[in-house]
């Protein structure tokens, strides 16, 4: 219940600030450009058609009560309503295919963090080509692909986390996990599960080398469906360390749980986290509007505040985590498979995770 009341909190402060900062909507059907700050999230025509279709369908990957409370924003700001359906991204995938196979596509728009996964829907046609003027303009040249029609809308950090009441020690380094005491009580995601777990055994194996891979394993790790699963079981000292999720882990924290994210020296991975929207869209402009917003300035703000993930946007200021100092995003700590990685590796380092781990 605290951790409801605490983002309860953040979204009203939020909405607040929003209508103190020149939030000039258009939300009474006057036909006015939907600005937020100052910036221009949508056209008239753009925002007018939206608030016709008055909702739209978001099928995304991210823990639901951080980007549901990230939603209840975005309806403050604008009037359309959003219907969240959050999966781990391999069955949201598979999700989204099967839908449109039958012909029967629900998704307005989509959100997960697997480029891979996300070009493979672009060319089967399921999301569509856009260019939003909020995202080409607020974003790097290789944050966004407009003829795929995929935008970042911020990068996710994995981090060693301990329980700080019941770990035999402080977890500093990734060697730590090693140490016979945490043998069977080490909390992982399968490399399967998307783009966060990817990038975790990337980094592993690109800074230590295949025998680390191996090392890890011989501890016989817990394997977790999602980071969500895995960091309450991390609260709970089910699991005493873990790789998981730093907006979730510090969510908990915040929260009074007794964990720590830790940003070792050696370095951290991120990775993207996409939006886009379907090509078979019933509700197109409102999620198009959507797409916009997360981009914006405004929508960027929110996610740093509520899920403690970086921005994709250079001109928003890192998350901020109690009692933790955060790697500026242009820290050498801060590493990132990049998309050729996804695109050579990923099929090839999952069938060498399958045959390591299990």
């Amino acid at each position: 219940m605290r951790r409801r009341k605490l983002i309860g909190a953040v979204v009203l402060s939020l909405a607040v600030s929003s209508c103190g900062g020149g939030n000039d909507n258009g939300g009474d059907g006057t036909g006015k450009p939907l600005v937020i700050d100052d910036e221009k999230i949508a056209s008239a025509e753009l925002y007018a058609a939206a608030q016709e279709q008055g909702e739209f369908t978001l099928y995304d990957n991210y823990p639901e009560e951080q980007w549901r409370a990230l939603l209840d924003v975005f309806e403050e700001d604008t009037g359309i309503a959003v219907e969240h359906v959050r999966l781990v991204t391999s069955q949201l995938y598979e999700r989204v295919v099967s839908e449109a196979a039958a012909g029967r596509p629900v998704a307005d728009a989509v959100g997960f963090g697997d480029v891979t996964l996300m070009a493979d829907l672009a060319e089967r046609d399921i999301i569509a080509a856009y260019e939003s003027p909020v995202g080409t303009s607020a974003l790097k040249e290789d944050q966004y692909d407009t003829e795929a029609g995929w935008y970042t809308s911020a990068n996710l950090g994995m981090v060693l986390a301990y329980n700080t009441a019941c770990a035999e020690r402080p977890v500093e380094t990734y060697e730590d996990l090693l140490d016979p005491a945490y043998r069977g009580k080490i909390g992982l995601t399968p490399i399967t599960v998307g783009g966060s777990a990817f990038s975790v055994y990337h980094f592993l194996r690109k800074t230590y080398g295949i025998e680390f891979w191996e090392k890890l394993a011989a501890q016989q790790p817990r394997i977790y469906e999602s980071v969500v699963p895995l960091t309450q079981d991390l609260v709970r000292c089910e699991v005493p360390v873990s790789i998981t999720s730093l907006g979730v882990v510090a969510d908990q924290a915040a929260d009074g749980a007794p964990v720590a994210p830790v940003f070792p020296e050696d370095g951290f991975p991120v990775f993207p986290n996409l939006v886009a929207t379907t090509a078979d869209s019933e509700n197109p402009e409102a999620a198009r509007v959507y797409l916009n917003w997360l981009l914006s300035e405004r929508g960027q703000e929110a996610l740093v505040e509520i899920t403690r993930e970086y921005p994709s946007r250079g001109d928003v200021d890192p998350p901020q985590v109690e009692g933790v100092k955060v790697p500026p995003a242009d820290s050498e700590q801060v590493v990132s498979p990049g998309f050729q990685a996804w695109v050579e590796l990923r099929n090839r380092w999952t069938k060498e995770w399958n045959a390591t781990f299990r």
